[in-house]
């Protein structure tokens, strides 16, 4: 019986073994609730794709005020603000920004779906299915809708 040389990179057999970088995503995150905005924080702990590092908003004009100072790559932004919904605010982003919003909200029922589609949302999350997994999941369908990852860092113009 013959010995057969097998030619193997091991390197290579066994990268997928091996963790993959986690991607940092820069979230604005708009809940008037600040013990919601911990919980999904939290919740956002120990993914295994993204490092989702968020800057935090109570009001409208504060994530009005956040957006035109810093670049984000999405928005998690709730529904309720407070007295008003988040739908004018979720047109702004996208009219002066371009900055996908993923909708959160306690208050999953199909009218509220269907408005803040039309207003668009890029993606929802339910305040009752708040895991990594979910959060990730909204995140990357996001950043990676049309094949390639967006990157909301290009702002309209203003003229």
């Amino acid at each position: 019986m013959a010995v057969q040389d097998i030619d193997m990179e091991v390197d290579a057999d066994f990268a997928y073994l091996t963790r993959p970088a986690r991607e940092t995503v820069r979230v604005l995150l708009v809940d008037d609730d600040p013990v919601d905005r911990e919980i999904i924080v939290r919740a956002s702990k120990g993914g295994e794709q993204l490092e989702l590092c968020y800057t935090q908003c109570g009001s409208s004009s504060e994530a009005k005020a956040s957006a035109a100072r810093s670049q984000f790559d999405l928005a998690i932004v709730d529904y309720w603000l407070g007295e008003e919904t988040s739908i004018s605010l979720i047109q702004e982003f996208q009219r002066l920004y371009k900055l996908p919003v993923v909708l959160l909200t306690g208050l999953d029922t199909p009218d509220v779906r269907r408005c803040a589609f039309r207003a668009g949302i890029a993606g929802y999350l339910s305040k009752d299915a708040l895991i990594v997994q979910a959060i990730e999941s909204a995140a990357l369908g996001v950043l990676y809708a049309g094949g390639g990852r967006t990157r909301a860092s290009h702002r309209a113009d203003a003229s």
